[in-house]
Formats: C-alpha cells, sequence, structure tokens
C-alpha cells in the first residue's frame, strides 16, 4: 500500500471492475493539456432541438445561453479551438441528445470515509477558490483554537516525493483536516446551485453527513470527532483491521474454518463494515486476523491487514460512558435533508445522543443505506471527499442488484487524487446540469474567473 494516501485507496483494489461515467463534452481533449488552469465550462439551453443546434452552430460568436430551457448541453475548453472542435463534436450527435426530466432527479451526497487523505489534498481549489478558502480557513481557525491543530499548515505542505508528512500518520491531524476539506466542498457545491435531497456517509463520514443535512453544526462535528480520536487514542489500543474480498456468507465459513486451527477455539472477530457484496470488514486481535486472513489465503481471497484503532468494534465500549459526556452536549436538530444511517441503513429524522456510540461500536452498513436510498427514488450521487471512494462500493452494490444498472445511475466527484481539481470540479457541473440540475451560472462564473465561459 503507498504510503502517501490511507487505507481506503488499499481497499478499492477489493472492488469490481466499476462501469465508467460519461463526462462533459471536451473533457478528454482538456485533460491531456498541461494548462488546466484556464479550463473553463461553457453551456447552452434551449427549447428544442432545432434551437439548440441553432445556438451551437452560431457559438463561440457570444456568451453562453443559460436561460432555461429542456434540452442542454455543455463543453469543457481552454480556447477557441478547443471549444470549436467540441461543439462541432456535439452538433454531429445532436440528434441523440434528450431532454433533461420533467421534474429534476433526486440527489444524494456520499460524504467520504476517514483513510481517504494524502499530501496536499484541496491545495490547489483552496487557491484558486474563494468560497473554498473561506469555509476551510474557518474550520482551520476553529480547530487551531480548540485544539491547538494547524490543519493549514497540512493543506500547504510541499509535496516531497518519498517523503511521507508526519502528519499522514496521526488521526488526530488528518482527520479534522478531512473534515473541514469536505465542509469546504460542501459549501462549494452549495455556492454553485447544488443541494443534496438525501446525504450518506460512510463510517467518518457520518460526522459530516449530520452536518450538511442541518442536524448539527460543523463545531459540533469537530467536538466529536476531537473527543472521540482523543478517547480512542488514549484508553483503546491498536488492534487489527482487515478488508477481505468476500460478501457475508463466505464470511461466515471462512470464519468457522479459521476456528478449527490449533489454538483458536476462542477466536472471535468484529464484522465492523459491509460495503458491497464483494468487501467484508473485520477487526479483531492480531493473532485472530492473521489466521483469518490466511484462512482466507488458502481459498485463493485478497485481504489486507492493517494495525488501526478498532472502530466499529465491541472493543471500543470502554470509552462510551465518557464519549455519551460529549454526544449529551449536542443539540440536535431535524434535518433540512434526507439523513440516511450506515448504522441501520434507514433514514433518521433527528439524530440522539446514543447515535455515535451505536456509530462507534457497531458494524457500517453500507448495503442497507445504499438499498434505502434507492427505495428513495435516488438515481443521481455526488461523493463529497479528496477522492471517489464510496462511488465505487455503491455501484459493486448496484451491480450485485441490477445487471444493467449502468445505464440508469449517475455519479458525479468533486476531487480526485492526481487529477485537476478544478477539471474535476467543472466536468462534475457540467455533468449535474445536463441531467437535469439548476446551477448557479454567476457562481460559478466567479469560479471560472470570467463570465459564463465566454472568450
Amino acid at each position: 500500500m503507498d504510503k502517501m494516501e490511507g487505507i481506503a485507496y488499499g481497499m478499492m483494489d477489493f472492488m469490481s471492475k466499476p462501469f465508467v461515467d460519461p463526462d462533459t463534452a471536451g473533457w478528454s481533449r482538456v485533460k491531456e493539456s498541461l494548462e488546466k488552469d484556464n479550463v473553463k465550462l461553457f453551456h447552452v439551453s434551449a427549447s428544442d432541438k432545432p434551437e439548440l443546434i441553432k445556438y451551437l452552430d452560431n457559438a463561440p460568436n457570444f456568451e453562453s445561453v443559460p436561460h432555461p430551457g429542456k434540452f442542454r448541453t455543455a463543453a469543457l475548453y481552454r480556447n477557441k479551438t478547443d471549444l470549436f472542435a467540441t461543439i462541432e463534436e456535439i452538433v454531429q450527435i445532436a440528434d441523440s441528445l434528450q431532454p433533461i426530466p420533467a421534474s429534476k432527479p433526486k440527489l444524494c451526497f456520499l460524504i467520504t470515509c476517514q483513510g481517504t487523505h494524502y499530501p496536499a489534498m484541496g491545495k490547489q481549489l483552496y487557491a484558486e477558490s474563494p468560497v473554498f478558502r473561506k469555509h476551510f480557513d474557518f474550520c482551520a481557525v476553529h480547530v487551531l483554537k480548540e485544539y491547538d491543530i494547524d490543519v493549514k499548515s497540512f493543506l500547504e505542505w510541499d509535496v516531497v516525493p518519498g517523503v511521507v508528512p508526519e502528519w499522514m500518520e496521526s488521526p488526530i491531524k488528518f482527520l479534522p483536516y478531512l473534515l473541514a476539506l469536505e465542509y469546504a466542498l460542501f459549501k462549494q457545491w452549495e455556492e454553485w446551485g447544488i443541494k443534496p435531497d438525501y446525504v450518506l456517509g460512510l463510517s467518518f463520514g457520518e460526522y459530516g453527513a449530520a452536518v450538511f443535512a442541518g442536524m448539527i453544526t460543523i463545531e459540533e462535528a469537530f467536538k466529536l470527532i476531537m473527543t472521540r480520536i482523543i478517547l480512542m487514542t488514549e484508553n483503546i489500543k491498536e488492534e487489527a483491521f482487515c478488508v477481505s474480498q468476500m460478501g457475508m456468507t463466505k464470511y461466515a465459513e471462512i470464519l468457522a474454518e479459521a476456528k478449527t486451527a490449533v489454538g483458536m477455539e476462542e477466536m472471535w472477530l468484529d464484522v465492523s463494515a459491509i460495503n458491497s457484496p464483494v468487501q467484508t470488514c473485520v477487526v479483531g486481535h492480531l493473532k485472530y486476523v492473521n489466521q483469518f486472513a490466511a484462512t482466507c489465503k488458502k481459498h485463493w481471497i485478497k485481504t489486507l491487514i492493517k494495525e488501526y484503532h478498532p472502530y466499529h468494534s465491541s472493543l471500543t465500549k470502554p470509552i462510551l460512558p465518557e464519549f455519551l459526556k460529549t454526544t449529551s452536549s449536542i443539540r440536535y436538530v431535524p434535518g433540512t435533508a434526507k439523513f440516511i444511517s450506515t448504522v441501520d441503513g434507514k433514514l433518521w429524522e433527528t439524530l440522539d445522543p446514543n447515535y455515535f456510540l451505536d456509530h462507534l461500536t457497531g458494524p457500517v452498513m453500507s448495503i442497507g443505506a445504499v438499498e434505502t436510498a434507492l427505495a428513495e427514488g435516488v438515481t443521481h450521487f455526488v461523493e463529497v471527499g479528496p477522492h471517489p471512494i464510496i462511488i465505487q462500493m455503491v455501484k459493486d452494490i448496484l451491480q450485485n442488484n441490477d445487471p444493467h444498472a449502468e445505464n440508469k445511475y449517475t455519479f458525479v466527484t468533486s476531487m480526485t487524487r492526481k487529477e485537476d481539481d478544478r477539471l474535476a470540479l467543472l466536468n462534475s457541473v457540467g455533468r449535474l446540469y445536463t441531467a437535469g440540475y439548476d446551477v448557479n451560472w454567476e457562481n460559478v462564473d466567479k469560479f471560472q474567473g470570467q463570465g459564463g465561459g465566454q472568450l
């Protein structure tokens, strides 16, 4: 596993081959360019196809056409040559363009889990976006004042190949950094008019989800996560965490076989996460986890072991009384977006002091949560985090339930590791716009630096 990234990236190797999402027109052309800081998004809408083609035939002699229309298209570009070439490609396939739905598709924000961090994540976006910078700085000031941790210094860190920054291995440092980044991304989407109908956080991501749903404040979320980290690191020793490429039925068979080994009669493991039909995570004492992994190896089942604090297991129970004091100090209010829990896979209108206790001791029920989203009619997902980790898990769940899922659901990222932040976000804005979401183009244009992809 690469030491320059969190454990969640290793978990991606345990997922099925994902179906590929289409990009905004022009993406492949600008992606190859070394000059991505001037990438912009051109957008056009019209009441019918002939009108849309007319607008495109005249482009780029005018600004983008943002008025409401059921036929929409968008194009990423760097210069006039890019835009001409991409528009020509769009016109050639214009007959296949479909109108946006009569009603806006239901949208779920997926909030990324811990272990998704990497050096200087968000650094480019911080430099380019006043909105992202404002909200990240708000979090950074709060964390520095209350907990004496300077998360802004982690963002500003200069990446040196092969040199792993100290904060990468310290949960009390990388977790508030991750939450600050997710909060600033959420505010960026909000500024552009993209707001979720549902939120679904994976593991640590549930704290951000509760904030994005309006159920707790960002300050309260920091209070919860920092208390949890301190209690865990000071009172609970590191055990072993294992990711395995199997579902729950196979897991039960492997565990039963592992317990037949000499000296393993008392062996036990806690299932810490059921991430997809092909990925189950367990926590336990190192000797038991090693025996479990050895048994998996006999059956050619891939595993990944890491010594880690045993979140989502019964081993955390000793800190519950103290953690309850903090969870009881939070003011929980009904959400403005619907909150899909990965504690039990159900919808919650309001959280309570026991919620994050159960969250700490019990498994992450990803499959149940995703199935609830589908039952609610959600078809579009935006992952809010530094890299699309949950999207891959959701795709595994969808493909297990429906072989034709690729044509029914849309997945959008906020950021992607090793990809330009600006390009990733504008690509996603274009995709959401053409899917039928109303975009605040005035604010997007502020981010772009000049109006509406204008030349």
